[in-house]
This record gives structure tokens, sequence and C-alpha cells, in this order.
């Protein structure tokens, strides 16, 4: 039940305060005193967006808040949800900042919009005067049997796994474009691997010895002159090198004895003598390697051809980046056949999902199949009552082969308020009034299954009076009997019948106009009631009148 509202710096509002009571409120006032900013202060309160222009004062920012009293069977679990912790008189606020951004709280918790829309809805429903159009909506008239049915918590469960469903299809249908997409850069990268693979490059430095070997080979003829003619020269017998060396190391040797910087001299000749020997049989080898061999030189081009050929196709600079490639191409065709694995896991899984969905709508469609009879005896009773004496009221409900938000129904209410005129979609056949009548009866008829504490009517008497308006004053008295019901009304029969009656104003300084609100004792009660009746000049019949609806 909502105890007390606050409203600070908001539009119209400066400082408002409010105190509530239980049972049936009503609040009256003139056309643009402030009963709709009231109404979408608190609106704010359930979540709504908000933005700065609704700052009176730039400078300072916006608070809105209220306290309620809740039921803690109710709302436990709810607050335990969303990590809050319950408590029964809970104070919820939000705050608009001159910024521009938006806080909420719940006993002092901060949370999101998303928080407390969750649990805002579950606290106060709101007829707001622009609802009658949710008739024609689908969601709206699904909802309602929802709470008739006691399926509300059911259909959310089934959004949920509708949702999922569309989800887990909209996935398969991208593994599905992208195992497409790969195909034939998949079959072309088989073919890459399968070039690379018979190249059977395995060193890296493969290329260099290659070319190394190539270019002996291309050079063999000139090799072979030159080391043969080296040899020659070495083996020569007049002059040979080997021999002069020793001879200049025996001529030392001698020296040595008499010189003794000529040992050292000695020591270097043997040095260059070993070397020298060496180096002769390098060339022997040398000129034993330096064959001509033009078949193995066509070989070993046709090597270097080969590898060229690969790394100028992939645009490599060496064997090592084409071995990266390699790698590269492999991990493509495994991460290819990893998609066409999870293809076929989600395939099943959407399988078995899809089952379980058709299910679950099947037996949510037949247990709200099973009030809809309920629903239009009730509420064809309650329009009788409300003055449509031929009232008929059906609930239709043409299934569909195709799952949706709502699985397999699609509710229609038709309506016809004369006889022999057959029932029609209400947003075609029903008039103003009529359409306020309906909405009433049907808040009336789900306010004990969907059990919201405070249920706030905005005018929802529209385009009725006399009589009618007195009944629908009735209802919602009655409702008040179990919930804490507050209606806005310009009906002074409906405001008679309120236990608790609240008049918006507005005041003005030198500055601006403010909206203020007070609650009316039972003499302002019969001044507001006649002045409602009569306009600004009160009339002593409108004031009998006035005193007879109160005591009534």
């Amino acid at each position: 039940m909502l105890k007390s509202l606050q409203i600070n710096n908001y539009l119209l509002i400066d400082n408002l305060e409010i105190n509530f009571n239980s049972g049936f409120s009503v609040i009256t006032g003139e056309t643009g005193a402030g009963k709709s900013i009231m109404l979408d202060a608190i609106s704010l309160l359930l979540g709504k967006r908000a933005d700065t222009d609704v700052l009176s004062d730039k400078s300072r920012k916006c608070v809105i808040e209220a306290s309620f009293v809740l039921n803690e069977d109710k709302f436990k679990n709810d607050f335990l949800k969303n990590d809050l912790d319950f408590e029964k008189s809970t104070i919820i606020r939000r705050e608009i900042l001159s910024e521009g951004k938006s806080r909420a709280f719940i006993n002092d918790t901060p949370v999101t919009l998303a928080v407390l829309k969750s649990i805002g809805d579950k606290i106060i429903d709101i007829h707001s005067q622009h609802e009658n159009l949710n008739l024609s909506l689908m969601q709206f008239r699904t909802q309602i049997i929802d709470i008739a049915a006691g399926t509300k918590e059911m259909s959310e469960q089934f959004v949920e796994k509708y949702n999922n469903l569309n989800k887990l299809e909209a996935e398969i249908a991208k593994l599905k474009t992208q195992i497409a997409n790969n195909t034939n850069e998949k079959e072309f990268s088989k073919f890459q691997i399968e070039q690379i693979e018979q190249a059977k490059i395995n060193d890296e430095n493969e290329l260099e010895e290659l070319e190394e070997k190539a270019s002996f080979l291309e050079n063999a003829v000139e090799i072979k002159e030159n080391l043969y003619a080296s040899i020659n020269l070495a083996r020569d017998v007049e002059f040979s090198a080997e021999e002069r060396l020793k001879e200049i190391k025996n001529l030392l040797s001698k020296l040595s004895q008499k010189h003794k910087p000529a040992e050292s001299l000695v020591d270097r000749l043997d040095s260059i003598l070993i070397e020298f020997k060496d180096i002769y049989s390098q060339i022997e080898s040398d000129l034993y390697k330096a064959e001509i061999n033009p078949e193995l030189l066509e070989e070993i081009n046709a090597r270097i051809d080969l590898i060229n050929g690969l790394l100028q196709k992939h645009k490599l600079a060496n064997i090592s980046e084409l071995k990266n490639k390699y790698l590269e191409l492999i991990n493509f065709i495994n991460s290819s056949d990893s998609l066409e694995q999870e293809l076929e896991e989600k395939e099943k899984e959407f399988k078995k999902l899809k089952a379980e969905t058709i299910e679950f709508a099947e037996n949510l469609s037949a247990k709200r199949q099973k009030v809809f009879s309920k629903v239009e005896k009730e509420i064809t009773e309650l329009l009788v009552n409300l003055g449509i004496k031929h009232a008929n009221f059906i609930v239709e409900n043409i299934k569909d082969n195709k799952l949706s938000l709502h699985g397999f129904d699609n509710i229609n209410f038709l309506f016809s308020a004369n006889k022999a005129v057959a029932p029609q979609a209400i947003e075609k056949i029903a008039s103003g009034g009529e359409f306020s009548r309906l909405m009433l009866a049907l808040k009336s008829q789900t306010a004990h299954a969907a059990a919201v504490p405070t249920i706030i009517f905005d005018e929802i008497d529209t385009g009725v009076s006399g009589e009618i308006a007195n009944r629908m004053g009735k209802i919602m008295l009655d409702l008040g009997n179990s919930f804490q019901v507050i209606g806005i009304t310009h009906l002074p029969q409906v405001a008679a019948l309120g236990t608790t009656h609240y008049k918006i104003y507005k005041q003005s300084d030198d500055k601006r106009t403010y909206t203020k609100v007070k609650m009316l004792n039972h003499e302002e009660r019969i001044t507001e009631i006649a002045s409602i009746m009569s306009g600004e000049k009160l009339t002593s019949q409108a004031i009998d009148n006035a005193r007879i609806l109160l005591e009534n």
C-alpha cells in the first residue's frame, strides 16, 4: 500500500507531500491543475525514463520519494531475487540530476531501472487515460487472460523460452552463412596445403643451400680449372712453395743457434706449413667435387623454382614464413570443421528446445482456454451492472500453428452492446463510454488475481455520467475493500464515494505558479463536489446536491 508521496522540483510541483489511506481515495481538481503531473511522477518511481526537462529549477535535482507498506509473503522473494533486503516499510526514491543523470534507490540501495520496474509493476497498477487503447493490443488482451488464469508467471517463462529459441535460430543461421562462405575457401586451402606438403620442405635454410649448390654447378668448369691450376703450382718441381718454405725453415733453424729471434720465425713457418698442407688437401677435395653435372643442376634449379613459386604465390619472404602460412591454413581447416560440429550441436539443441517450447505453449494455451467462459460471464455481468443491458462479451482465440510471443494463441475480445448485433472487435464497435466501462470491468475482474496492492484509475469514468458514474464509483469502492484504490475523477458521483478526498489545485505568487494538494474535510468536500457540479459560481442547489451525494 502507498503510504506517502513526496515530490520536489518536478515541473509545476516545487514541494508536495501527500499521506494516503487505505480503501478508496479520490483526487479531484480542475483540468491543468497538475493531476497528470503527479501521475507522471509516480510513473518515474515505477521505472519510467526521465529527462532534465522535468526540472523546474535546473540548478537543483528533482527528488520523488514514496513509502509503501508491503506484504512480506508476496514481495520478499522479489527483493531477494534482486539482491535487496526486504523491509515491510519500503521506501522507493528517484533522483533526476541537473546534468541529466537519473538514479533510483530501494531502501537506499541503488537499483537499475529494470529492477525498479520489475518491483514497481507489482506494487502499483496505474490505469492511464490512454490505456483504453490497449484493448486493441494483443499483448494487453493476453495479459488479462493470463492474470485471470493464473498463468502470468508461466507466460513469462514461455517468452523466455521463445526468445532463447529465436536467439538459437539466429545463431544457427549465422553459422550456416559462415560455413557457406568458408566452403570454397576451405577447398582452396586444402589445395594449398597439399601443394606445400608435396614440396616436403623441412629445412628453413634449404633455399640458400640450393642456391649455393646451383651457383657451384653453374661455375664448375671455371672452378675446376682454377683449382687444378692451384694444385699444379703447389706441385711444381722447380718452384714448389712447400719445398721453398722447408728450405727457409732449415736456414732459420741453423741461424737460431746464433740468433735467438729466429726461433719464433721457425715456429711460425711450422704453422704456415701445416696450414699450407690443409689448404692443399681442401683444394684436392674441392677439385674432386667440382664435377660437371647438368642433370643435377637442372634438378636443383627445379627445386629452387618450386620453392620460390610457393613463396611468390603466398607473397612470402622465406621458408619460415611459408611454414607459418601452412599452420594458418591447417588452423582454418580445423576451425571450419569445428564450425560444422558446432552447427550440428546447435541444431540438435534447437530441435530439443523447440519441442519443449511447443509443449510448453500447448499447456499454456490449454490453461488459458479454461478461463475463457468464466471471464466472458463475469465481464458480461459487470457490463450489465454498468448499464449495458444487452452486453455480450466474447473471448475469441484464433490459434496459430506458428509460435509467437503469445504462444499459439491470438486472443481477441469481441463485444456487442445491442441485441441482434454480432459481437465484433472492441476497437471497432465500442463507444468512449463503453470503452471506459469495459476497462473498469476487466480491471475489476483481474484485480484479485493480480493482487497488486495499489490501483490508480486516471479518469476511467470518462464518457459516462449519472447513475452509470455512480455504479462505476461503487465498483471502485468495492475494490477498495480489498486493495488501496485511488481514483482521479471529474465526476461528482464518483468523488462522493471516496473514503478519502484530495484536491489538486494551482497557487501563484509573484514569481511562478505551483501545484498543491490537500486532503479535504467533510465541509471542504461538499464545496469541492458542488463546484464540480456547478462550476466556479456555487449555487445553493449544488451544495445541497453535494450533501445528498455524500450522505448516500
